[in-house]
């Protein structure tokens, strides 16, 4: 089912309240959809707790390039060898504590994997 970006954030609104919410994006490489990303979640009422990115084609060190306003971001590194169709990362909202949980978070040939703790801010 497709809906506008109005009808859409009326339903997100309404689900959302003050429960945890995930938004997931294939964004095909930074470079070239990043800003279309950052502008698309800017249309949204409601605050994502976390935005998840797959293709991001970046390893952390260029992560200072990608900002989300109001979010903290957590880049995986790409896999050896590959220039697209490879980075994982995740946007938490800045209001809650997040920390990477190394131990499950790695890279492998076949293989991209993020993990991160999380809890309120308090």
């Amino acid at each position: 089912q497709s809906y506008s970006s109005m009808s859409l954030d009326s339903i997100l609104c309404s689900q959302f309240n003050d429960n945890p919410s995930m938004l997931f994006q294939n964004i095909d490489g930074n470079k070239s959809n990043f800003d279309a990303l950052s502008v698309e979640i800017q249309r949204y009422k409601s605050k994502f707790s976390v935005i998840a990115l797959a293709e991001t084609n970046e390893n952390p060190e260029s992560s200072d390039l990608y900002q989300l306003s109001g979010y903290d971001s957590f880049y995986q590194n790409t896999s050896p060898g590959k220039s697209k169709g490879t980075g994982v990362a995740l946007y938490v909202d800045s209001t809650l504590t997040a920390n990477v949980v190394g131990s499950y978070s790695y890279v492998t040939e076949n293989l991209e994997t993020l993990f991160i703790s999380l809890r309120n801010g308090d």
